[in-house]
């Protein structure tokens, strides 16, 4: 069983290994550390210990073994009593990464074993079942294990296993433990490798680290996910994309031609540029981002790297789908297999055609490529981006190897929280440096990211072309200047003069849900219920998603409507109104509620109107200050084509203000030098999304649909673990259509309520209406709901 699957094992790793290319080993040095790791990381389950483990876990769940029966397996524990007897004291004696890991220290020359780089692999291998720690002596000395660890190697048949790996082609060396262990020397270590490390100024050995951990961790799922321990690549031509835009007839309207001419200079620009790491394209919203991020990625695989995946990365789930769709439409026109896009979020399905796929082994192969993005193309968020890089769980950091020789297409990357920039450009240069991966950031608003290192793909005659040729949206800041501070009610007044006076639909977007649900109630006595819409993420999505259809319907019907809203218009959504009032934000975030601003460029010049509720602590205040100095520096109305000047100086000022002291970047980076593993992975001012509150999913079941969800969800329940993971994980997002997440300042539940993954209460009309949403109560003004 054991030799199964380091073969198996050994196998995956022979198809990854051939497609990475890094700089700190050679082939034949990065080939020996995989088979070494390989070799040892699964030692300690030929300990009579584990054995134990395993036969009771088989008996336990009343299973046998293809190749044990119950009797034999009920046979090995009558013979092992005793060992049973010491186990049942010491449950730590059926560990097996930690034995493995200091027998390892065999297997190198004495004149290299106080090294950082062995004892990164000591240390990958004791966490390949777990999290990497800290590195430092407190957690690196063995002699806290001494007991447990001799222990374990006396029920080990050492020449056996040898005669295995041997047979395995696979290196191994071992002798007696206590030995190893009585001659370790704490304060050499400590000397050579925990001192050298807190004066570290090079990032290699975090990266090392990363992928021979993810490698490790790859190859292991792959042996017990892959039914057939391998898969195949298949190549994507760029042309795909042109053949998929010659279906569309472009009528003669400015703005097609602008995007056309968008398009056909970032196709030229990428092969005039050559072999990069750094690339961007910023272009005003409604040029083609999109497709034109798609079609340059595949040029740069095309030419340079044939070999390298595509990671597109957006800001939320809610646009991933989205985004897919447009691939897969443009792969279907192709006769190209889907299999090769890969959606990953916390969503994520399998495309199941019948359910026998399930008892196949469909879906463990399913999850081992997408959540290890084996994929040639994976559509994914910034936060899984994130968690692959500054994370230490072996869940999260699986996929790792996979961003080594690959393009990242960073969609929206303004996003990300400016105090995060430096760390994050330290982490992307590191990673062209070892790994030649390369990035594409894509946005209207570009923050100032690797200064004179990122090569522009929309450049034509001067930086800010293509904003100079628009004239959809004017930015009105008057309001802002006449009254400090507007309540609901002034607001609502100054909307309806708006609607009454002009034939435009309206779009309301509030920094809170408190102040838009206050907002919409008011509206309702004087707009008509089939003219007033409302969307927030106190709604489930069921009803934002019917919300949505039905606004489209009656904007292209060119039907007037008022929405009132928070910021889950903002990025993605593809709707465009007449005129928007937003309430004082981020100038990015400004910048995403005028791209929902007559995006197709009709007729007349929209308005873009900025108000302030006071509701804005939400926001970073250094950034609103920047906000409100940069638009005081440009007239009241700011047309379309000075945008690129304004966001040139917003992020000018983010840079030297935010980004260049920014102390989390700072700890951050450190932390990285000096391989603080598990502050990486815990800190929460490490994380690109930080909640300000506690929030519990609540299941809203408004109609049949959603209680026969419900009790199927429930029936799950009476599976087995496994079963029960992937059903349940099939019917999710269904099931997540009808949950909204209710902050606790809103509707505490029950300390048993608190437990549970979704909530349902029979009483949930008391909390939730079906028109607005969840109930919100009087809410701080330090909290917002998006």
């Amino acid at each position: 069983m054991l030799k199964e699957h380091l073969a198996g094992l050994k196998k995956v790793s022979e198809q990854i290994l051939p497609e990475k290319k890094q700089n700190f080993f050679s082939s034949e040095e990065l080939k020996n550390k995989v088979l070494a790791l390989i070799a040892y990381h699964d030692l300690a389950k030929a300990s009579v210990y584990f054995q134990l483990y395993l036969a009771y876990a088989l008996l336990g769940n009343n299973k046998e073994h293809r190749d044990y029966s119950k009797a034999v397996l009920e046979g090995f524990i009558e013979k092992n009593k005793v060992y049973l007897k010491k186990w049942k004291e010491n449950p730590s004696l059926k560990n097996h990464a930690l034995f493995g890991a200091w027998m390892s220290l065999y297997l190198w020359d004495e004149s290299i074993t106080y090294s950082k780089e062995v004892f990164l692999f000591v240390e990958i291998l004791k966490a390949h079942h777990g999290a990497l720690k800290n590195f430092e002596q407190a957690s690196v000395n063995p002699r806290n294990d001494r007991d447990t660890l001799v222990e374990t190697g006396a029920t080990i048949d050492f020449v056996k296993y040898a005669r295995t790996m041997s047979e395995l082609d696979l290196p191994f060396q071992f002798g007696n433990i206590s030995e190893l262990l009585t001659s370790f020397k704490g304060f050499k270590f400590d000397m050579k490798v925990v001192s050298d490390l807190s004066q570290n100024k090079n990032s290699s050995f975090y990266f090392q680290t990363l992928f021979l951990y993810s490698f490790l961790l790859s190859a292991d799922k792959g042996d017990m996910m892959l039914q057939k321990k391998e898969w195949k690549r298949f190549p994507i031509k760029s042309q795909i994309i042109d053949e998929y835009k010659s279906k569309f007839i472009q009528t003669q309207h400015s703005i097609n031609t602008l995007r056309e001419e968008a398009y056909q200079t970032a196709v030229s620009r990428v092969i005039a540029l050559g072999d990069q790491n750094f690339y961007s394209i910023t272009l005003p919203t409604g040029l083609g981002k999109t497709l034109t991020a798609y079609k340059t990625a595949l040029q740069i695989k095309e030419k340079y790297a044939p070999d390298f995946r595509i990671v597109y990365c957006l800001p939320f789930t809610s646009i991933i789908d989205q985004n897919a769709s447009v691939f897969n439409d443009i792969l279907e026109g192709a006769v190209i297999d889907k299999g090769n896009i890969g959606v990953h979020h916390h969503l994520s399905i399998p495309d199941i055609k019948k359910k026998e796929d399930i008892e196949e082994g469909f879906y463990p192969n399913w999850e081992y490529i997408i959540e290890g993005w084996q994929s040639e193309i994976t559509i994914t968020t910034f936060v899984q981006l994130w968690e692959s890089i500054f994370a230490n769980h072996n869940r999260q950091l699986r996929k790792f190897h996979n961003l080594v020789n690959s393009i990242i297409i960073l969609d929206e990357v303004q996003s990300i929280n400016p105090k995060l920039f430096r760390a994050f450009e330290f982490v992307m240069e590191a990673m062209a440096k070892y790994f030649n991966t390369k990035f594409i950031f894509v946005t209207a608003t570009q923050p100032i990211l690797l200064k004179n290192k990122v090569k522009e793909l929309c450049f034509k005659y001067e930086d800010d072309y293509f904003f100079s040729q628009m004239n959809r949206t004017v930015l009105d800041t008057s309001l802002l200047q006449k009254k400090e501070l507007m309540n609901e009610e002034e607001l609502m007044e100054i909307v309806l003069t708006d609607y009454e006076e002009n034939e435009k639909s309206i779009l309301i977007i509030c920094n809170t849900i408190g102040f838009s649900q206050k907002l919409r109630q008011l509206l309702s006595d004087y707009v008509e219920e089939t003219s007033l819409f409302y969307l927030s993420a106190s709604i489930i999505p069921f009803f934002r998603e019917k919300t949505l259809s039905s606004i489209r319907k009656k904007l292209d019907r060119n039907q007037r409507i008022i929405l009132v809203s928070t910021q889950v218009v903002e990025a993605g959504v593809d709707i465009d109104f007449g005129t928007v009032y937003r309430d004082f934000a981020p100038l990015s975030s400004i910048n995403q509620a005028a791209g929902r601003c007559n995006r197709n460029a009709g007729k007349d010049v929209s308005k873009v109107i900025l108000f302030r509720s006071g509701k804005d602590k939400i926001y970073d205040p250094t950034q609103l200050d920047i906000t409100k100095n940069v638009l005081n520096s440009f007239s009241p109305q700011i047309p379309e084509n000075q945008f690129y000047e304004l966001n040139q100086k917003y992020f000018a000022a983010v840079k030297n203000k935010i980004q260049e002291g920014s102390d989390v970047s700072n700890n951050l980076i450190k932390d990285i030098l000096t391989l603080k593993f598990e502050n990486i992975g815990t800190d929460k001012n490490y994380r690109l999304f930080v909640e300000k509150y506690i929030t519990y999913s609540y299941f809203i079941p408004v109609n049949k649909e959603a209680e026969d969800l419900w009790n199927d969800y429930m029936k799950k329940f009476e599976n087995d673990f496994f079963r029960r993971k992937q059903e349940i994980q099939l019917l999710m997002p269904k099931l997540m259509k009808f949950v909204v997440n209710i902050p606790d300042y809103i509707f505490l539940p029950t300390e048993e309520e608190k437990e549970m993954v979704i909530i349902k209460r029979d009483d949930w009309e008391e909390f939730y209406n079906i028109k607005q949403g969840y109930k919100s109560k009087t809410e701080s003004n330090s909290v917002a709901v998006f």
